[in-house]
């Protein structure tokens, strides 16, 4: 069957077997596994996954044009399910009772949100490998006083402990993107610094921080929290160390509470 990409959806089929395979090398599947594929497209990832036998793999996919062609290329697989949903619109909580692995080549357009996401999940992931613009990769594993040091290196910084896998040229790619991407593998802390209850007040807090990032933290937070915290008040955002951040938002949440 035909399959066009469509841009509304940021679809890169990936077709280099090779980057295929270490992608799924990364997630180290094992017969106990449950899988979920954010992006499923015509199923390339999808099918290495299944050569691997997990004991299910749960595909989600927006585009209803693709939906003929997964459920074709994999209805002798009684270990997939497709759900036909943007993955915004499901709770993966709801889905899977136990651990889960996350994998995907993630839409560009979209994929800063999906790792956002992930945090939200983190007590039911047991690792994520993406594949992600190149941009946003070295954003994840970005240091301070770094251009690419902003909110979301603090905020994915905070839950996981990353690791650069490999950088992917557009070449392996159907269409080419226009950009080089890079795959990436996300594992939960084993003790994490934020609370998961606390974790969307942490992530408006950190957000808060990076707005204006060119400003002097006097002008964005109480001095008496920078000086509990030991930071200068004319630090930069930018110059903060996760540390820093984790230091300054338990002060900021001990203030609220008294």
């Amino acid at each position: 069957m035909e399959f066009k990409t469509k841009k509304k959806f940021g679809q890169h089929l990936l077709i280099s077997e090779g980057v295929i395979k270490k992608i799924v090398d990364v997630i180290e599947i094992t017969p106990s596994d449950i899988i979920v594929e954010i992006g499923v497209g015509t199923g390339q990832l999808t099918e290495e996954i299944l050569k691997r036998n997990p004991k299910i793999l749960y595909g989600i996919e927006i585009d209803k044009t693709a939906y003929p062609i997964i459920e074709q290329r994999f209805k002798n697989f009684k270990n997939f399910i497709l759900i036909k949903k943007d993955f915004f619109d499901v709770n993966l909580k709801e889905i899977a009772k136990d651990k889960i692995k996350l994998v995907g080549n993630l839409p560009y357009n979209i994929s800063s949100l999906i790792l956002v996401s992930t945090v939200f999940y983190i007590d039911i992931i047991e690792r994520a490998v993406f594949m992600i613009q190149k941009e946003v990769a070295e954003k994840l594993i970005a240091k301070p006083k770094t251009k690419n040091y902003t909110f979301l290196s603090v905020f994915i910084q905070t839950f996981f402990e990353i690791e650069y896998v490999m950088s992917v040229p557009a070449r392996f790619f159907k269409p080419p993107p226009k950009v080089t991407s890079a795959v990436v593998k996300l594992t939960p802390k084993k003790e994490l610094p934020i609370s998961l209850k606390e974790a969307k007040e942490y992530k408006n807090f950190i957000s808060g921080l990076f707005s204006n990032k060119r400003k002097m933290l006097r002008s964005k937070i109480d001095k008496n929290l920078l000086e509990k915290a030991n930071i200068p008040e004319t630090a930069r955002v930018e110059e903060l160390s996760l540390e820093d951040f984790i230091n300054l938002y338990k002060n900021y949440q001990a203030t609220k509470s008294k």
